[in-house]
């Protein structure tokens, strides 16, 4: 317990020391990465989920198994697979819009057909080939992602840098090996 009120105290301190110095732009985006930290820390806290260790040791990822899947073939780097997913914020950033629960992205069973790629593409996102290579046909997980293992420091479309993102996903064919 007495770890998590050092990261409380740690947080606080950089949220006052960023709102007292600097331009607006500049406060804003480090109260960003603070709230998305925060939110992040406390899944790694949480004992629901479970922590992967991405393939080049750059950070880890964190996960929740919704659904079991029956699948028994396994998810390779040479894999192409489909699935349905969706993406939201865990912070606000009312500057731009954002709000924590916010769904920046999504291809959902009910209203859309999966999106089908390749684990080795290179656009995919490293947190997602983390995950993906331990899951099998029909499993359906939560992953939060830190933004090292996303898009990183810098924004990507409406995703501004430093953002944890968190996705629901349900894998729905595997293919290839």
């Amino acid at each position: 317990m007495k770890k998590y009120g050092f990261y409380l105290i740690m947080t606080l301190a950089a949220i006052f020391t960023g709102t007292s110095c600097g331009d607006d732009k500049e406060d804003h985006l480090e109260q960003w990465m603070v709230a998305n930290q925060l939110a992040f820390n406390a899944v790694k806290a949480n004992p629901e989920y479970k922590e992967l260790r991405s393939p080049g040791n750059e950070g880890s990822i964190y996960y929740k198994v919704i659904t079991k899947g029956e699948g028994t073939d396994p998810i390779y780097y040479t894999s192409t697979i489909t699935c349905y997913y969706k993406g939201w914020f865990v912070a606000d950033y009312p500057q731009y819009g954002i709000t924590n629960g916010l769904i920046f992205q999504e291809r959902l069973f009910d209203n859309s057909t999966p999106v089908s790629f390749a684990i080795n593409d290179s656009g995919l996102r490293k947190g997602w080939k983390t995950a993906l290579q331990h899951m099998v046909k029909g499993d359906k997980w939560e992953i939060w992602i830190p933004y090292q293992l996303g898009y990183g420091r810098d924004k990507s479309g409406n995703i501004p840098g430093y953002s944890t993102l968190v996705f629901e996903i349900e894998v729905v064919t595997v293919d290839g090996k």
